[in-house]
C-alpha cells in the first residue's frame, strides 16, 4: 500500500479520470484507486499522452530486485489500463509481427514486381 504520509483528493482525481477516460470508463481502476493513490494520481495525470504508455510498462516490468511485484487483481487493472491507452493509438506501433507484417510484405512485393 501507498506511504500514506502525503494525501491525495481521490474523488478530484477520480473525476479528473473519468473525465478522460469518457471513451472506456470500464477500464477504471477502483482497486489501484484503493490502494494506490499515488499511482492513480500519476495515471490520471499521464492519460491521453505517450508517457502513460511507458509508465504502465515500468509498473509491470521492473528489473529492480528489491520489488515483488503487484498482487493480481492490480496487476490485471494495470493490463487494462494498459489496454484501453493503447487504444486511442498515441504511440506508433513499430512490431512487424503477426498480421502488421504482412501488409509491409505486400508492398515489397509490388515494389520488386515494379521494378520488373
Amino acid at each position: 500500500m501507498d506511504n500514506q504520509s502525503e494525501v491525495y483528493d481521490v474523488p478530484a482525481i477520480r473525476a479528473k479520470l473519468l473525465e478522460k477516460m469518457k471513451d472506456d470508463p470500464g477500464a477504471y481502476p477502483k482497486l489501484i484507486e484503493q490502494q494506490f493513490p499515488r499511482i492513480l494520481a500519476k495515471i490520471a495525470d499521464l492519460w491521453g499522452k505517450p508517457e502513460l504508455d511507458r509508465y504502465l510498462d515500468v509498473l509491470m516490468f521492473t528489473d529492480r530486485h528489491d520489488r515483488q511485484g503487484f498482487p493480481p487483481d492490480i496487476a490485471v487493472e494495470v493490463f487494462r489500463l494498459s489496454t484501453a491507452h493503447a487504444a486511442l493509438n498515441l504511440v506508433k506501433q513499430t512490431a512487424t509481427t503477426g498480421w502488421s507484417s504482412a501488409e509491409e510484405v505486400n508492398l515489397q512485393k509490388k515494389a520488386i514486381a515494379k521494378d520488373e
